[in-house]
Parts: C-alpha cells; structure tokens; sequence
C-alpha cells in the first residue's frame, strides 16, 4: 500500500494520522509538532531511527514505524503499557505469541522483532508523550550484523504478509494501547511481568 492508501485507510477508521514516504523519525517529527491526542504518525521509512539512549534503529522500507501522541500520566508505566499492546495486537491479527525483554524488547524466539520508545515533552503548561514503535515486517531487508539479532514477522508467521498488514497492525497497536492507558498502573505491571521472560531489577520503578 502507498502513503494515500494508508491514509485513507485510517480516516476510514476514524483515527487522525500524518503518513509519510520517509521522514528522520517519526517520534522526532511529534515531539516537535504537537498533535491531538491519539494521533498516529506513520512513515514507510525513517533516515534517523532511534531508540532507547540514542541506539540507532534501523528503518528500511520494510517495516513498521510509527509514533502515537497520547497524554502524558504521572508515575503511569508508558513503555510496559506499549509492550502489551504489541503483544496483544500480534496475538490477534497473527496468532503469535511474543515475549518482552526488560524493558522495552518484543521477542520471538530469541531474536528482536520490535522496539518500543517513550519520551515525554514538557512545554509550559502543555504535557504529552509521543510513544514509537518500530518492528520489523519482511525478511532479508535488514543488515548482516542486524539479522543475526533481529527478526521479521514474515519469518515468525512464515508466509509472505498481507498487503494490508502495515495499517491494520498499527491501528490495532494504537487501540489496544488506548485500552491498556484505561487500566490502573498495578493492572498494567501485572499484565507485563505475565509476558516478560527477564528477570525485572529489584530496584526497577515503573513510569
């Protein structure tokens, strides 16, 4: 699907969204430009993909990547809640179970299938996070080094991937997640120790 169908896909869902053939990031691009809350920005590609302490995340035209703006709670675990939604959405639209790696890892068998970033903006009197996701879909896109590490959805379900696969995962990540910031903080902790295989630092504190 190209960037006019995704579109018109989402407004036929009734979620706002900005899609883009290739921006730097799409967490960048909303944490500078603010939109409405539940606002989802989806690129085909980003050039400076990033994650956690600045990692680089690769981003070809391959996978998923996308940012939702969504209001910002004190003390509320963002990035655990993220997690579960991942989890959920994958479990419903493909049948596959994940695993999280503390803190903000989707697993399957091992190898890494989707990042999770949350950053909160702070602007007068005016608060939001914008929360990424960046997961990857086909197979035989990414680096030799990345591979070895990594792993698509194709490769989990074995099959090619539906054309519509991209705005429908990412409608469903930004739904669930929405349903998980309904829940109360103790909820959402407990969903995630469910599905994360590490062992959470003693001293760890969930915001």
């Amino acid at each position: 699907m190209d960037v006019r169908q995704i579109k018109e896909y989402f407004d036929s869902h009734g979620r706002a969204s900005l899609v883009f053939e290739s921006i730097d990031s799409t967490n960048t691009y909303l944490k500078a430009h603010p939109q409405d809350f539940g606002t989802l920005a989806l690129a085909l590609s980003q050039t400076a993909g990033h994650g956690q302490f600045d990692r680089v995340f690769e981003s070809p035209d391959s996978g998923l990547y996308m940012s939702l703006c969504v209001k910002y709670i004190p003390s509320f675990p963002m990035t655990l809640a993220s997690a579960n939604a991942v989890f959920d959405s994958l479990y419903e639209l493909c049948g596959i179970e994940c695993r999280v790696k503390w803190v903000n890892d989707i697993i399957f068998d091992s190898r890494k299938l989707c990042g999770i970033l949350a950053e909160s903006v702070f602007c007068g009197d005016s608060s939001f996070t914008v929360i990424g996701f960046g997961m990857n879909l086909k197979k035989g896109r990414l680096s030799d080094d990345i591979s070895k590490i990594a792993i698509s959805l194709e490769e989990i379900v074995k099959s090619e991937l539906p054309d519509g696969i991209l705005p429908a995962l990412a409608l469903k990540i930004a739904e669930n997640l929405e349903k998980e910031l309904s829940r109360s903080k103790e909820a959402v902790i407990e969903r995630y120790k469910r599905i994360c295989i590490s062992e959470i630092p003693e001293n760890a504190v969930f915001i």
